[in-house]
């Protein structure tokens, strides 16, 4: 593997029907964040959002940061014959950033997920079997562009392909 080890562990879940390809798995994090910029692209309701007094450092070195609320999205791992659902409470921040989002700690645990950064990969349980999911190794981007993979009303995910650009 040429970036095994050496590169951040970045996955590409459905979060609440949305296919985000920039999702940063950081098992040194006590928090789950999106970022704003990512929550307004998904046209979250505003009515979703609970108001929330956290202040968190470490996502830009030297910056203490105050959320702009927090809301429980759906996360979804795996593929259309085994794969794995949860309901994540994330912190909204402030910050830009190349990534869409942050799975932090409860995430892991959540999941019952084991990262394996030298391979790239997280493992977790799913109703058939183990679900691997393989990281990426390109560096961070803007994203252009995504697609709502599922209707607000259903509950099975689709695994279907984003427009995303630099």
């Amino acid at each position: 593997m040429r970036h095994g080890g050496s590169t951040a562990l970045v996955l590409d879940p459905i979060i609440d029907g949305y296919h985000l390809t920039r999702v940063l798995m950081d098992g040194g994090s006590s928090l789950n964040l999106i970022y704003q910029d990512t929550v307004r692209r998904m046209g979250i309701d505003p009515s979703r959002i609970s108001e929330s007094a956290t202040t968190f450092e470490g996502v830009i070195p030297g910056i203490e940061a105050h959320c702009r609320g927090s809301l429980i999205l759906e996360v979804t791992f795996g593929s259309p014959g085994n794969f794995r659902s949860e309901e994540l409470l994330f912190t909204i921040a402030p910050h830009q950033s190349g990534y869409h989002a942050l799975l932090g700690r409860t995430a892991f645990a959540r999941f019952n997920a084991v990262p394996h950064y030298a391979y790239l990969q997280l493992k977790m349980p799913g109703p058939h079997g183990v679900i691997t999911v393989n990281g990426k190794t390109e560096l961070p981007y803007v994203w252009k562009s995504m697609r709502r993979l599922r209707q607000p009303d259903s509950k099975r995910p689709l695994i279907l392909e984003c427009s995303t650009g630099r």
